[in-house]
C-alpha cells in the first residue's frame, strides 16, 4: 500500500511538473509540415525594401502607400483608413526611423515568402512580418503586421535559433 501511494505521488508530481514546463513554451505559429518545407532565403523582395528606404527618411505614410500600391486588394481597401492613425502611433511610440535590417526571409513555397524586418527608431525597434506572394506581375504584399515585441511577429523558433 505504501509503495502504491509513493508511485501515485510520483506520477501526480511528474504531471504537475510537466504541465508547468509546457505552460511556458510558446506554441509554434507554423504547422510541423510547413516547418519542414520552409527554406531560408536571404533575398528581400524590392517591394519591401522600397518602402523601408522611404520610411528611413521619416515618411511613414509614403512608405505605407508604397507597400499598398503593390499589395493585395484586401490590404489596399482596408489599411488607408488607418494610415493617419498608424503614423501618429508609430511616431509617438518609437520616434523617427533611423534605419532597418532584414532579420530573415523564409520561403514557404516557390511563390510565398515570409519576410521579417527590424526597423530602428529613436526610442526602440519595430519588428515587421510581411507575407509576400509572387504574382504574374511580380512580388506583392498579401499581409503585414508590426509590433515592438518581437515575439508577436517573429516565430519563436527563429528567435531562439540565433
Amino acid at each position: 500500500m505504501k509503495k502504491a501511494l509513493i508511485y501515485l505521488c510520483l506520477a501526480v508530481a511528474s504531471i504537475f511538473i510537466s504541465s508547468e514546463v509546457v505552460s511556458y513554451e510558446e506554441p509554434s505559429t507554423l504547422s510541423p509540415k510547413a516547418a519542414i518545407q520552409i527554406q531560408i532565403d536571404s533575398r528581400l523582395p524590392s517591394v519591401i525594401t522600397e518602402g523601408f528606404e522611404v520610411f528611413k527618411s521619416n515618411d511613414f505614410r509614403t512608405a505605407l502607400n508604397i507597400w499598398l500600391e503593390k499589395s493585395s486588394p484586401l490590404l489596399q481597401n482596408n489599411v488607408p483608413l488607418m494610415s493617419r492613425t498608424l503614423e501618429g502611433v508609430v511616431q509617438e511610440a518609437v520616434g523617427e526611423c533611423t534605419g532597418y535590417a532584414a532579420i530573415d526571409t523564409l520561403s514557404v513555397t516557390d511563390n510565398t515568402q515570409l519576410v521579417f524586418v527590424e526597423s530602428q527608431h529613436e526610442y526602440g525597434a519595430l519588428f515587421w512580418a510581411f507575407t509576400t506572394y509572387k504574382s504574374p506581375k511580380g512580388w506583392i504584399i498579401s499581409d503585414f503586421q508590426f509590433n515592438t515585441d518581437p515575439y508577436e511577429v517573429i516565430p519563436i523558433s527563429m528567435i531562439f535559433r540565433r
